[in-house]
């Protein structure tokens, strides 16, 4: 039997990472939700991200927060830069080239990874001084903390910006109806760019927040794209508070589970969610088709 301070721990320790599940899987949920384009490179998007924060922390001695910023900023342009030369002769060609072009740069980037980093695990410190966060006899770490709070902040911003800027207005527009955004004078074309842009830009900032709680390898990117799945389905396509949600319930399905049945089935118990609520929910929680809301 497992002790109830364990479990209320598991829980909350559960919460906290569910925010960082929810700032990968948004960006994942955003590229989809308006470009119709399943990003299989996502998780390993989110693999290089780590490594940014990673090399800064390790060569300049940088906090990973700053190296949160700039994984940010380097996968933003990565992302523009891959839909402008690379994926804009096959987007609106049905949905297989855009898969078959992203599962071989998924690939590329983690052979490359390989050869540059090598195989061996890595991780960033959280280079932020800081206590655990007592309370009674629940102890919960000042890293977990940072990256629930940097999480947040992520999610509540993309957020504001869909919702109260032009940009993000025109973006919801086309998500909602391409042509109908072009006769309004749109650039879809633009626009796809930004999405992919600030979804690649998302997987970055979470792989950095992930550097500082977990080892990163080359090889990370499937299982964290398999969550981000899990998390998108759980939540609803274009949602960002069932993304938020979603996240938080695979955080805490996970560490509960492992609490329970080991480690070992951390990236199972990921799997089975992402399976059941297909079945029973294919929209997810708050699934809409509103771009955004």
């Amino acid at each position: 039997m497992v002790a109830t301070d364990l479990v209320v721990q598991s829980l909350l320790n559960g919460l906290l990472l569910g925010g960082i599940y929810a700032v990968a899987a948004l960006g994942l949920s955003l590229v989809f939700g308006i470009m119709d384009i399943v990003n299989l490179a996502h998780g390993h998007m989110l693999m290089v991200g780590a490594y940014v924060a990673i090399t800064l922390f390790t060569a300049f001695g940088l906090t990973p927060i700053v190296g949160m910023v700039v994984a940010f900023v380097v996968l933003f342009v990565l992302g523009m830069a891959l839909q402008r030369v690379v994926l804009k002769r096959v987007v609106g060609e049905g949905m297989e080239q855009p898969i078959i072009v992203l599962f071989g740069l998924a690939l590329m980037l983690q052979s490359i990874g390989r050869i540059v980093v090598g195989s061996d695990a890595q991780a960033t410190d959280i280079g932020i001084p800081g206590n655990p966060v007592s309370i009674g006899e629940i102890t919960l770490s000042f890293p977990r903390l940072v990256t629930f709070v940097l999480s947040l902040a992520l999610i509540l911003g993309t957020w504001a910006f869909l919702k109260y800027t032009t940009t993000g207005l025109a973006i919801r527009a086309t998500a909602q109806n391409n042509a109908a955004a072009q006769y309004m004078g749109i650039d879809t074309a633009n626009i796809y760019v930004l999405t992919l842009g600030i979804g690649t830009g998302l997987a970055g900032a979470a792989g950095a927040l992930l550097s500082m709680l977990f080892p990163i390898t080359p090889f990370v990117g499937w299982s964290y794209l398999l969550k981000a799945f899990a998390v998108v389905v759980l939540g609803g396509v274009g949602s960002v508070p069932g993304t938020l949600i979603g996240g938080l319930i695979l955080g805490v399905s996970e560490n509960v589970g492992v609490l329970y049945l080991g480690g070992g089935f951390r990236d199972i118990i990921s799997f089975t969610i992402f399976v059941l609520v297909l079945l029973v929910r294919p929209h997810g929680l708050f699934g809409n088709s509103g771009g955004g809301e």
